[in-house]
């Protein structure tokens, strides 16, 4: 142990050599690696011996995972003894800005792993407590590139720019903008976004879920198309009384042009 740094050992006013020719050393203490990667001089280089270093804790291994360049953080990502070492490695993982969708794909999959005996309430509320620690850039970044669970979350995020991120999301299915649509707390914006998208408005499901939805602003559910809708359909919605009036009267008036051109009454137009 005589050649082996201390952890009290000062490193400032190491140079670049010196600090690798240290964390290099099979003898290295944790605490003098998890130090070593906050110098001025450290690299890259270094990051990756201490990375792999057997005696790093895991608290190094956060810190590099949080700003490491994306060749590191697909080293770490492809080891998943070194991802598993704390939660709080693929948690860093998915707050640098360099991890791609692959990356942030491997860490939430190490995160929501289910531990033994934990229900689904408890994972999903431990995700509850990730997410609630990001910033919000970090959310934003979770919200275009994580899985259902986090976009599920994250849609009903009190910054509506993180819940509308979610919808905007290439990842997002239609059955999960579906769900969305008939929630009654998100945000009214966030409603009028999926109202407003082309892709969504041509599925029937969002479509009805949308005008049942008494959060949905009235002027985006009479742009929905209630007259293509079928008769059943457009009768659920004229005795709907959770809805706006508004939209309920378009409905009944909707029902009442097509008794009128039915029965070939005065008014009944095409």
């Amino acid at each position: 142990m005589a050649d082996a740094p201390l952890p009290g050992d000062s490193l400032e006013g190491l140079s670049r050599d010196q600090l690798l020719s240290l964390v290099r050393n099979p003898k290295a203490d944790p605490t003098l690696l998890e130090r070593a990667v906050s110098q001025p001089v450290v690299d890259e280089e270094i990051w990756r011996v201490v990375l792999l270093h057997p005696a790093s804790p895991p608290s190094a291994l956060a810190k590099i995972a949080r700003a490491a360049p994306l060749g590191l953080l697909k080293l770490l990502t492809g080891s998943p003894r070194l991802l598993r070492r704390s939660p709080a490695v693929p948690q860093a993982v998915l707050e640098n800005p360099a991890a791609t969708e692959e990356e942030v794909a491997v860490a939430e999959a190490v995160l929501h792993e289910e531990a033994p005996g934990a229900t689904p309430e408890e994972k999903k509320k431990s995700l509850f407590v990730i997410i609630k620690g990001l910033t919000v850039g970090q959310k934003l970044t979770l919200a275009k590139k994580g899985n259902k669970d986090a976009r599920m979350l994250l849609v009903k995020d009190a910054n509506e720019m993180v819940a509308l991120e979610v919808v905007k999301s290439p990842r997002i299915t239609d059955t999960e903008i579906l769900s969305i649509a008939q929630m009654r707390d998100v945000s009214e914006k966030v409603l009028r976004e999926i109202g407003n998208m082309k892709r969504f408005r041509s599925n029937k499901l969002v479509v009805l879920a949308l005008l049942h939805n008494p959060k949905t602003p009235v002027g985006v559910s009479l742009g929905l198309g209630i007259a293509n809708l079928t008769e059943k359909e457009v009768e659920g919605l004229a005795r709907d009384r959770n809805i706006a009036a508004a939209v309920s009267r378009a409905a009944k008036q909707v029902l009442e042009r097509r008794k009128r051109t039915a029965t070939g009454a005065p008014g009944g137009g095409h």
